[in-house]
């Protein structure tokens, strides 16, 4: 179990397939509310080892997952040589099973990531106007803390979510399906554009597919009401033909908007 655990996790990143993990955060912030703002996501999150292309028994492990996403100061710091307006935004994550007090994320425990990012890189579209991807959220400094360890400094000058933050990646393109429309997540009824993306990698051994949904909303803080996601991941031999890849694992991703708030505080201290 923890092999194959450990296995799903490399691929997942990148490492499975010699593909160097990037620094994405599109889909995820969109825009900036009010200071003090906050908002918990809720869903569940499930890992499957394919296990029927072999004659045996699917696994499922499934856990609850909250992350909630706080804009908690603003200050004037330097940023590509110029002075400009930033913003502290923390991103605490829990993934465990239900308890009494709502989720046991276990000996793990939550993550929480803070940083400082500059307000004008946020722009709540794909690209800049000279368009640039926006395919990360850059920051001038951030810190992370995972359960009981001390803070950490972030190294470099950008953010990565996927995929300890969200399970979405960057998508060269997003096609919009549909009109806006009513949706109902846990803050209540807000219109929302669903958009739809896929991201596709293979090498010699490996092939992972993630499609993904998310549901833009200006209704909600920092621009997302839902969003799910679907990876898989096949493997074969270095010397087989591409016909004899075989699906090994799954993970399937479902989180929507809970809970909305004002006067955030943060979880940690930094300098």
């Amino acid at each position: 179990m923890i092999r194959w655990l450990t296995f799903v996790v490399a691929l997942v990143v990148g490492i499975g397939f010699g593909i160097t993990p990037r620094a994405e955060a599109q889909g995820l912030i969109w825009k900036l509310p009010t200071d003090g703002t906050w908002i918990r996501y809720e869903g569940t999150y499930q890992q499957i080892e394919t296990r029927s292309n072999t004659g045996g028994t699917d696994l499922t492990i499934q856990w609850i997952q909250h992350l909630t996403i706080k804009s908690i100061g603003s200050q004037e710091a330097e940023f590509e040589g110029k002075t400009v307006p930033c913003r502290w935004l923390e991103f605490k994550v829990q993934t465990g099973k239900k308890s009494d007090a709502g989720i046991n994320p276990g000996p793990i425990g939550a993550s929480i990531y803070k940083v400082l990012v500059p307000e004008h890189r946020v722009i709540g579209k794909l690209a800049d106007d000279e368009t640039i991807p926006v395919s990360f959220l850059p920051i001038v400094k951030g810190y992370r803390k995972e359960g009981e360890k001390p803070v950490e400094e972030l190294p470099g000058n950008v953010f990565q979510i996927y995929p300890k933050v969200a399970r979405f990646m960057h998508y060269k393109t997003l096609e919009k399906e549909g009109e806006p429309e009513s949706l109902n997540v846990g803050i209540g009824d807000v219109t929302a554009q669903k958009w739809k993306g896929k991201y596709e990698a293979e090498n010699s051994q490996g092939h992972t597919v993630q499609e993904a949904e998310i549901w833009r909303s200006d209704d909600v803080p920092f621009g997302l009401a839902q969003w799910s996601v679907k990876q898989s991941m096949e493997r074969k031999g270095n010397n087989e033909p591409r016909s004899a890849f075989k699906q090994v694992a799954q993970s399937l991703v479902e989180m929507k908007a809970l809970e909305i708030g004002t006067e955030a505080k943060s979880e940690i201290e930094t300098q």
